[in-house]
């Protein structure tokens, strides 16, 4: 897929799901993160206990699962459609005789 098709889809995803969710969630009052300044040395939170959240097979199982656990169905219901757009925007590795340009040359 072409980097311009990617951006469109990526713009479509974020019109029909992710921008009316984030209205149901804000009718809700719920906040991530303090939207001025606030007393907070950070704003950190450790991921969940024993978890390897980045290394995950399954996405859309660990995202509908913490966001259920932290009490946001909205986003729990997005695990499905956002898995599969992280998997259609994936950079895949193509195979090729040539020398990436992002190897770094030594001599």
């Amino acid at each position: 897929m072409s980097s311009t098709e990617d951006e469109r889809r990526a713009r479509r995803f974020y019109r029909r799901h992710l921008a009316p969710t984030a209205e149901r969630l804000r009718a809700r009052s719920v906040r991530f993160f303090a939207l001025g300044p606030d007393e907070a040395e950070s704003w950190f939170e450790p991921p969940p206990q024993g978890s390897d959240f980045f290394a995950l097979e399954d996405l859309e199982g660990a995202l509908r699962e913490r966001w259920q656990a932290d009490g946001l169905p909205e986003l729990a219901a997005l695990a499905s459609r956002l898995a599969e757009l992280a998997d259609a925007l994936e950079i895949r590795e193509q195979d090729s005789a040539d020398v990436s340009p992002f190897v770094y040359v030594m001599y």
